[in-house]
């Protein structure tokens, strides 16, 4: 009985099991009876790569954020094209529940050297131009006025 051939199911002959299907019949959809495209097997690959339009060389996808921007005022313009800015903000103290003012004095580039102490600035988060210096001068919101100053 060892040498008699013996008889597969065609869907063996192919490799699988004896009651499954033959790799070469179309995938049929459940919900719908109907043939499913051969596309639809991989439609999260499609997703997951952006498309090159998505990605122009104008839009890069790093900067889905716009820089970040602080108001204060100017304390020091003594250095060339540098002034010296404290922003001042209104945190409650932890334990008394008091309102205190807590203040950081940043260096940003002034390029013109247009601001003067005691102007009320806009400054903007830039790359680094020097070891202090992250920001930049975006605009003067208000000129300080030489009375104020300490002036005359």
């Amino acid at each position: 009985m060892a040498d008699e051939p013996t008889q597969r199911h065609p869907a063996e002959a192919e490799g699988g099991p004896a009651g499954a299907e033959p790799v070469s019949a179309p995938a049929i959809d459940p919900a719908t009876q109907e043939e499913a495209p051969a596309s639809a097997a991989e439609p999260a690959a499609e997703a997951a790569a952006p498309s090159a339009e998505a990605l122009s060389p104008a839009e890069p996808a790093s900067t889905d954020r716009a820089p970040r921007s602080m108001t204060g005022v100017v304390v020091s313009s003594k250095a060339d094209k540098t002034i010296s800015v404290r922003i001042e903000r209104r945190v409650k103290h932890p334990v008394y529940g008091k309102f205190v003012r807590r203040s950081t004095k940043l260096a940003a580039h002034d390029q013109n050297n247009d601001c003067q102490e005691g102007d009320v600035v806009t400054i903007l988060e830039t790359r680094p131009i020097s070891k202090n210096k992250s920001w930049r001068l975006a605009s003067i919101v208000e000129r300080a006025s030489a009375i104020g100053r300490g002036q005359g």
